[in-house]
C-alpha cells in the first residue's frame, strides 16, 4: 500500500470512485459537485491510496483560508474497507505539517452525517470532536455533524460526561445546542452505538500564563540569588579560581538577562497583548536554565574540589553531579525535551553532562591554562544550545503525555 498524491491521468478513476462511495441518492453522504475532483487533483490536494497498483481510496482536501484545513472527502473502495485505508490517509494529512506540538497549525475540520458510523468512528479514533450539530447543511434535512481536530491537549471534566444512543437525536443534539458538550467517542453498546460526550473544562488563559510568569520569575530569582551567593565568596578567597569565577560571572548575566524578560512577559500580559508570550517565555526559560541552572550546578563540584583536601571526594561529588545533571536533561523536566534534539543537541548534552567531572579533574590535577580550556569548552557549549534553541528551534512543545489530546485531569 502507498500514498502519494494522485496524477491527471487518475481524474476519470477518481470521479468513478466518488461516485462509488457517495451514491447521489444516499443522503448520509454527499459526492463531488462537477469540476470539483479535476480542480482538487490540479491543484495538489488530492491525497490516494494504491494497493497493487489500483486506487482503493482518496482524501480530498482544501483550503479555504491560511488558518483553515477542510476535508472535502474522503473515500475508500467499498470492497477494500476495514483494512485501515481510511486511517492511513487521515493520518498522512495529520502528519503532514499538522502535528500537535506546532502553535501555528490551522484548524482542521470536515462535515459528516449523524448516519455516517464508519466516518464519524475514524474521525473520533484520531484526534477529532464533534464541535456542534447544523441542521439542513446540505439541504432539508440533511443535517450534518462539524468535526474538528483537537491540536492541543485538553481536559475533560470526570463527573460530566454522558453515554447517549445514537438514536437518541433529541437528547445529543440538545447537549451540542450548550455549546458546552463534544461528542469524543464513538461506543458499542449491546442495544447498539452510542456516543460518548464529554465538557471540556475551560482554562483561563491569562490566568494560566500569569502563574506561569509569577513562577519562572520566582525560579529565577532564587537561581539568581545562589548564584550571587557562591559568586561573592569566590570573590572572599584569593585562592578561589579565576576560571570558576568567570564561569559564575556569566550564570549572574544570564540569569538577571532571564529575569528581565520576565518583567516583559509581565507587561505583555498586562499592556502590550501583542500575542509574544510564547516567545518571550521561550527566551526567559532557555536563558535561565543554560545561562543559569546549569553552570552553577556545574561550578559547585569544581569549587567543592577547589577546597577540599581528599581527591576521592571532590572526584566522587563532581561524578555525582555529572550523573544527575546527564539524568535531568533527559527527564521530562528539562528545557531542551521541548525542542526537537539532533545529533549536535546529544553531543553538547553530553559535553554539559560531562563538565563537573571534568571540571573536578582539571582543578586537582592539571594546570592553569586547561581550567581555562574547560571554561571555555563549558561556556561554548551552554551558548550553542541556547543559540540553538532560540534561533534554530520553535516554540517549546510540552512532551506528549497521552496517545489522546484530550485527557481527565488526575
Amino acid at each position: 500500500m502507498s500514498i502519494d498524491d494522485a496524477t491527471e491521468a487518475e481524474i476519470p478513476v477518481l470521479v468513478a470512485l466518488d461516485g462509488v462511495c457517495f451514491p447521489a441518492d444516499e443522503e448520509t453522504q454527499k459526492p463531488a459537485a462537477p469540476g470539483e475532483i479535476e480542480e482538487a487533483v490540479r491543484q495538489g490536494r488530492v491525497r490516494v491510496v494504491r494497493l497493487d497498483g489500483q486506487i482503493v481510496g482518496f482524501l480530498r482536501r482544501e483550503t479555504p483560508s491560511e488558518h483553515h484545513l477542510y476535508i472535502g472527502a474522503l473515500g475508500v473502495r467499498p470492497d477494500c474497507r476495514r483494512q485501515k485505508i481510511g486511517t492511513a490517509l487521515l493520518e498522512d494529512l495529520l502528519n503532514a505539517g499538522w502535528a500537535p506540538e506546532r502553535r501555528d497549525l490551522p484548524s482542521v475540520s470536515t462535515v459528516t452525517s449523524p448516519q455516517n458510523l464508519a466516518m464519524l468512528g475514524l474521525l473520533l479514533s484520531r484526534g477529532f470532536v464533534v464541535r456542534t450539530l447544523m441542521p439542513d447543511y446540505f439541504g432539508l434535512g440533511q443535517d450534518r455533524f462539524y468535526c474538528q481536530y483537537k491540536s492541543r491537549v485538553e481536559y475533560v471534566d470526570p463527573d460530566d460526561r454522558f453515554i447517549v444512543p445514537v438514536k437518541g437525536a433529541l437528547q445529543w443534539s440538545a447537549l451540542l445546542a450548550s455549546e458546552s458538550y463534544q461528542i469524543t467517542a464513538l461506543l458499542s453498546l449491546p442495544s447498539g452505538p452510542a456516543f460518548e460526550i464529554s465538557r471540556f473544562e475551560k482554562d483561563d488563559l491569562g490566568a494560566l500564563q500569569s502563574d506561569e510568569t509569577n513562577a519562572s520569575v520566582a525560579f529565577a530569582s532564587g537561581t539568581l540569588a545562589s548564584i550571587t551567593f557562591l559568586l561573592g565568596l569566590s570573590f572572599a578567597y584569593a585562592s578561589f579560581p579565576d576560571a570558576v569565577r568567570v564561569l559564575l560571572m556569566g550564570a549572574a548575566l544570564a540569569t538577571t538577562s532571564s529575569l528581565i524578560i520576565y518583567a516583559n512577559t509581565s507587561g505583555e500580559l498586562a499592556r502590550l497583548r501583542t500575542n509574544s508570550f510564547g516567545r518571550y517565555a521561550k527566551w526567559g526559560n532557555v536563558l535561565s536554565e543554560f545561562g543559569g541552572v546549569f553552570p552553577f550546578l556545574v561550578s559547585l563540584p569544581v569549587t567543592f574540589a577547589e577546597v577540599t583536601s581528599s581527591l576521592t571526594a571532590a572526584l566522587l561529588a563532581a561524578l555525582l553531579f555529572s550523573v544527575a545533571l546527564a539524568l535531568y536533561d533527559r527527564s521530562a523536566f528539562s528545557i531542551s525535551v521541548r525542542f526537537h534534539r539532533s545529533t549536535w543537541t546529544r553531543l553538547l548534552s553530553l559535553v554539559t553532562a560531562a563538565a563537573p567531572l571534568a571540571g573536578a579533574a582539571a582543578i586537582r590535577l592539571a594546570p592553569s591554562w586547561l581550567t581555562w580550556a574547560w571554561t571555555g569548552t563549558v561556556a561554548l557549549s551552554l551558548i550553542s544550545r541556547s543559540y540553538i534553541c532560540l534561533a534554530k528551534r520553535g516554540e517549546e512543545a510540552t512532551p506528549s503525555v497521552a496517545d489522546r489530546l484530550w485527557q481527565i485531569r488526575r
